[in-house]
């Protein structure tokens, strides 16, 4: 054994060198290119080019072998041809990872899947090209610490198709979820995307533990990865619903507009904002006005060239011919990164007119037809219901699938919609009739809990041992936090049992179902008050009120710069998203022509008149301390303090102090306040924007009463067009509400004021059953006038009694 080894060593040896010898003698007869080597110098072309022959053999590619990179250049790679119906393969991840094979998805702009249990749930709009090279969605995210990745993973289905499961483990840094899509799961058009989450926590067994359960999705690493550019190839105009978001969950619409200046053509440029708005659908979306494209093509972004063929030609590619022939509206030749723009053109100012109004031809509705729902299916899926009655409707129709849960803390929520004119927050209650069931296990004290618009609502104690079921469980859900248009009804379990009393150290989570919730279960609406009121923002950011309707609407602009026009087209197509159809639009040039009817006013303020602003209750120095120069602000003055303060100045101090004592007292015990016992409503009092606003909406009345004028304003005509395009986000608009909406764009929050006395008109015709709910809304609302108007009916029929009895006693 010992002897063999120096013969297999010399054997080896011999082998190499034979082997070397025999590539040295065949490397002159190799037919494959030369690769140049950094050590050798480059071979010499011979003098006498050689003699082709007469027939040229087959060409066999060679076997590619691998060598160090070098300057010289290397014949093109040979792909193999496509057969038809095979599914592309993904390139290299360098051009993969481009935003031209991205399609981002997440349309929120923070998304944080809290609890034991979340999810999300909508749909996009994917195109043939598309569909046909869609191979893997990504996920970006980043977990709490004390989420256990042995028992939490994610829960993700396209089209109800479940993927495949995946860890929830990055707690450190952020984590990337790779999913493939099987084949025949996606489709053209609309595709339903389902995001969740379940989670356990490392340590703690308590329900207090499951609120620090947290797994935050960036939408910036959330995307469908293709194996082709096609994210922004785009060929027919319905594929403008495939814009899509960026990878901050915005949707920019950047149209180019040579002709913006001038106030003749604003009008139809607002009308062509509105008909790209109602086709995209995003939530998060806003208008660029521009005069020149932008170099950068990227994700999330629309271009459209408008004008006439002569005035758009050269600006974006080759313009189709058919610009010149006629009215046109149609994708162009992919730009530079394989993104398309858009084209509403033609060889006349008419013509393009026409090219305009051609993109409502699919989302226009019926003059008169009855609105049912409200479109949410980009952040929302279904489409919210709109509830204009009594009505009942299955959870299974909101979304909600049959659940069962093992955990601590269970939670589901849906979504329903109030008509503009909803009038039932003071008495109104809805019914949740709850089909559910919980296990044995659960402890007398869990408690079911229903939150509206994230506002305890009612809860309904479990306080039965051995388990139970709920069949059509009645829950009364007071309608006090309803608002016009969608509203989240959010359904919460709290689960005790002995097993997480004792939270042995080391005991696995539980995986037998301890809560199920059937989704047979209802939620039953009655019959409610139904006026409209003015000032209202909240019916206008839910529903469109009172811009949705009737005539022209008069829109001022302080000037037709690019700033302000894109923020009037962000706003003016919010307001056609929620309404769910165009809104008809006419710029007038003063303030002063509008007369009474509906308007809308964009500026800055400084450039208003001061009666307009004091139309709007507006202090009308606003105009000048509002943010006085550039960084200046003027310090709010604590009224909370200064009230303190004479109330320790003036006689009668200690008495004062008791009453507000006593307020408090009363607000506390039975939630009562000086608001709510009132004869009649308070006076409006003037507003003033403090320093650290930097957008407001306000809304007011016209001169004579019968208009509602609405005023979008900023200090400059940058901060307009930046906060409206930050007001206008979903998660921000739908907390737009009373009569003066200001945002504070440090704090990225929106801070409103209340209406005092709203004027109430009527919307519907006349119904004895509406006006007997609409007095007892109103008189909910006014607890003092109730109780006087019943005092006064109680001595109306205590007079009309004695006066009976002295007409028929006995002494008769």
């Amino acid at each position: 054994m010992i002897g063999r080894k120096p013969i297999r060593d010399s054997l080896a040896l011999l082998i190499c060198a034979v082997a070397t010898g025999a590539l040295a003698q065949s490397s002159p007869f190799d037919m494959t290119p030369e690769r140049p080597s950094q050590t050798s110098p480059a071979p010499v072309p011979p003098a006498i080019p050689p003699v082709a022959p007469s027939q040229p053999p087959p060409v066999q590619l060679p076997t590619p072998v691998p060598s160090k990179p070098s300057a010289s250049p290397s014949p093109p790679a040979v792909a193999p041809p496509r057969q038809e119906g095979a599914r592309p393969v993904p390139g290299p991840a360098s051009s993969v990872n481009s935003d031209s094979r991205r399609r981002y998805i997440l349309p929120y702009e923070k998304l944080s899947l809290s609890g034991e249990m979340d999810r999300r749930q909508w749909s996009i709009y994917l195109t043939p090209e598309q569909v046909n090279a869609a191979v893997s969605l990504n996920i970006g995210y980043q977990n709490a610490i004390v989420v256990a990745p042995e028992s939490s993973n994610f829960q993700v289905s396209l089209n109800n198709v479940a993927l495949d499961a995946a860890r929830i483990e990055a707690p450190d840094s952020e984590g990337n979820v790779l999913l493939k899509i099987p084949p025949g799961v996606l489709q053209v058009g609309s595709n339903v995307v389902a995001l969740g989450v379940q989670q356990r926590h490392r340590t703690d067994c308590t329900i207090q533990s499951t609120y620090d359960l947290w797994t935050d999705v960036n939408p910036a690493n959330t995307y469908i990865g293709f194996s082709a550019d096609v994210a922004g190839n785009f060929a027919n105009i319905d594929d403008i619903q495939a814009t899509g978001p960026d990878g901050k969950a915005m949707t920019s619409i950047e149209i180019v507009a040579p002709t913006l200046g001038n106030p003749a053509f604003a009008d139809s440029l607002l009308r062509l904002s509105q008909a790209l708005a109602l086709r995209t659908q995003m939530p998060n979306q806003t208008i660029r006005f521009v005069t020149a494209p932008s170099i950068e093509r990227k994700a999330g972004t629309l271009t459209v060239f408008v004008g006439t063929a002569r005035e758009i030609a050269g600006l974006g590619g080759a313009l189709p011919p058919e610009a010149s022939a006629g009215a046109f509206a149609g994708f162009g030749t992919a730009a530079p990164g394989n993104f398309s723009p858009l084209f509403v053109s033609g060889p006349t100012p008419q013509a393009v007119q026409a090219a305009i109004e051609t993109l409502f031809s699919s989302i226009s509705r019926t003059p008169g037809a009855q609105r049912t729902t409200f479109s949410t299916r980009s952040w929302h899926a279904p489409d919210v219901p709109l509830v204009m009655s009594d009505r009942r409707i299955a959870l299974s129709e909101l979304g909600l699938q049959s659940t069962e849960f093992s955990g601590r803390r269970f939670r589901n929520e849906f979504y329903v919609g109030m008509p503009a004119d909803f009038y039932a927050s003071a008495y109104g209650e809805a019914s949740l009739l709850l089909d559910a069931a919980y296990s044995s296990q659960v402890l007398p004290g869990s408690h079911v809990d229903i939150y509206v618009n994230d506002q305890i609502a009612s809860t309904v104690p479990i306080s039965n041992n051995g388990g139970g079921i709920f069949r059509h469980l009645p829950i009364k859900v007071t309608m006090r936090h309803f608002k016009p248009g969608p509203n989240k009804i959010a359904i919460e379990a709290v689960l005790m049992t002995a097993q997480d009393q004792a939270c042995a150290p080391g005991a696995p989570a539980s995986a037998t179902p301890r809560f199920a919730l059937f989704d047979t279960s209802e939620i039953h609406v009655p019959d409610y008050a139904q006026i409209g009121r003015k000032p209202d923002l909240a019916a206008m950011a839910g529903a469109g009120q009172p811009y949705r309707s009737g005539g022209p609407i008069a829109l001022s602009l302080d000037r037709f710069d690019t700033d302000t026009m894109s923020a009037a087209a962000t706003f003016i197509s919010r307001l056609a998203s929620v309404a769910g159809h165009p809104i008809d639009i006419e710029t007038v040039a003063s303030p002063l022509v509008i007369g009474d009817r509906d308007a809308l006013f964009v500026g800055t303020i400084s450039q208003f008149p001061q009666a307009l602003i004091s139309q709007f209750n507006l202090v009308p120095s606003s105009q000048i301390s509002w943010k006085m120069g550039a960084g200046v602000q003027v310090p709010a003055q604590n009224s909370d303090t200064l009230f303190n303060d004479w109330r320790e100045r003036v006689d009668g101090g200690i008495w004062e102090g008791q009453v507000s004592s006593f307020e408090e007292w009363l607000k506390r015990n039975f939630d009562l306040s000086s608001e709510t016992l009132r004869f009649l409503p308070a006076a409006e009092q003037p507003y003033a924007p403090p320093g650290n606003v930097s957008f407001m909406l306000a809304q007011g009345l016209s001169p004579s009463g019968d208009g509602v004028w609405t005023l979008a304003t900023a200090p400059t005509s940058a901060e307009l067009r930046d906060g409206m395009q930050a007001m206008t986000q979903e998660n921000r608009w739908r907390d737009v509400t009373g009569r003066v909406a200001a945002y504070d764009a440090v704090a990225e929050k929106i801070e409103t004021v209340d209406v005092e006395r709203p004027y109430l008109y009527a919307t519907r015709a006349f119904s004895l059953s509406n006006w007997r709910l609409i007095a007892a809304n109103w008189l909910s609302s006014n607890v003092l006038s109730y109780s006087l108007a019943f005092i006064g009916f109680v001595s109306l029929l205590g007079l009309a009694t004695f006066v009976m009895l002295r007409l028929m006693g006995r002494h008769r």
